[in-house]
């Protein structure tokens, strides 16, 4: 109950910001200093912007924001102590309940909440960015590759995708070994460059084939239009790939997928040259 009581009494300090200051017992609300003084017992105490001085009995929750707290000799406070952006004293003879709240906005912790908001927010930005090139990688080959591209991506739902992941998968093992034996011979090293760039034109190749097969499956009743069916596709694969452990599984299944479709059209490209 006394955590319960300490979580409502941040609510009602934040939301007394919009609530014109309240000077009664139940609820004391100042931008000043505010003195509870001796002979007088309040309920509850909030105060926002102001320091807090207590030398009597407050018998539910004190709530101080940006402000210092302080507990005299004969302060008493039976409820939560909640402090946000301020410190604590408090004199010998004080009387406090069990939960304590402090939290300082010093430079140390103002260096961390800027730090964790920026992880935060670039996590956010990476993955905002990740979930539109899902969407405009197969939209620009599309328009880019013109009659070419668009007879590739149509030819491949008469291919079986069982077999392109079990090529990809094959392939993806001997990617990683090929990479595996340039990091470790120095000497291979701008093949290893040359590797992740043919890893990202399979990307490109893999993500514009299954958007479009994607796209298709609502194409008989609800996409007759052959760049909606391809955006479609692709908004429902970047809505996948950003649900948590799913989207995992959608990007290996996308990685995989990738390299055999590569591999597939390099080894066609192949046979067309022998003919």
């Amino acid at each position: 109950m006394k955590k319960i009581s300490s979580m409502l009494g941040l609510l009602i300090a934040v939301i007394l910001i919009f609530v014109p200051p309240d000077a009664s017992a139940r609820s004391f609300f100042e931008h000043s200093t505010t003195t509870v003084p001796a002979g007088q017992t309040m309920d509850n105490l909030y105060v926002l912007g102001g320091d807090a001085d207590i030398l009597d009995h407050v018998t539910g929750t004190v709530v101080v924001v940006n402000g210092n707290l302080h507990l005299a000799s004969t302060a008493k406070v039976d409820g939560a102590i909640v402090v946000i952006g301020g410190r604590i004293t408090q004199d010998e003879g004080a009387q406090t309940g069990d939960d304590i709240l402090n939290f300082t906005l010093d430079t140390a912790t103002q260096n961390s909440l800027l730090i964790g908001g920026g992880l935060v927010a670039g996590v956010w930005a990476v993955q905002l960015a990740c979930s539109l090139l899902l969407i405009v990688i197969p939209v620009l080959t599309y328009l880019i590759g013109g009659r070419k591209a668009a007879q590739w991506i149509k030819r491949q739902p008469d291919l079986s995708w069982k077999s392109q992941l079990y090529l990809g998968g094959l392939s993806f093992i001997i990617l990683v070994a090929f990479c595996t034996l340039c990091i470790v011979t120095i000497i291979g090293i701008p093949l290893l460059l040359l590797a992740i760039l043919l890893l990202m034109i399979a990307y490109i190749v893999g993500i514009t084939s299954l958007s479009y097969l994607v796209g298709g499956v609502l194409q008989e009743k609800w996409v007759p239009n052959e760049w909606i069916r391809l955006i479609i596709g692709a908004s429902l694969i970047a809505a996948i790939a950003n649900i948590p452990v799913l989207g995992w599984l959608m990007i290996l299944f996308l990685t995989l997928f990738s390299l055999g479709t590569f591999t597939k059209c390099l080894s066609s490209l192949r046979r067309r040259k022998t003919r």
